[in-house]
């Protein structure tokens, strides 16, 4: 039963590893460029300055993809992040997926 679960554990982070890689396809520069907008709240390289704003340097790139896309379909709502998602294309949120994904602090935590 052990071998069991440890093989579904392993199947599982492979399979979300590889799901997270997919998403990190956006361009780094340019996501870099187009994160400006998002320095006022999440702070420069993605690290908040206030703690009522989530940090997203080093936050996994499926995860930011998923938010944003939440945002932009009404799914999530937030006064301030779901007009700044809903104008977002499908290529502005994989370049700021994969900037923000690639810097800060958590960027190299396993």
């Amino acid at each position: 039963m052990r071998a069991r679960a440890t093989a579904i554990l392993a199947a599982a982070a492979t399979f979300i590893s590889g799901t997270s890689q997919a998403f990190a396809g956006g361009d780094l520069v340019s996501g870099r460029e187009k994160a400006q907008q998002c320095v006022a709240c999440h702070g420069p390289g993605g690290v908040a300055p206030n703690p009522t704003f989530p940090h997203l340097a080093g936050q996994n790139a499926a995860y930011l993809e998923i938010q944003l896309e939440y945002f932009k379909n009404g799914q999530r709502f937030h006064p301030v992040m779901t007009p700044v998602a809903e104008a977002l294309t499908p290529q502005d949120i994989e370049d700021l997926s994969a900037y923000f994904s690639a810097v800060g602090p958590l960027a190299d935590a396993p």
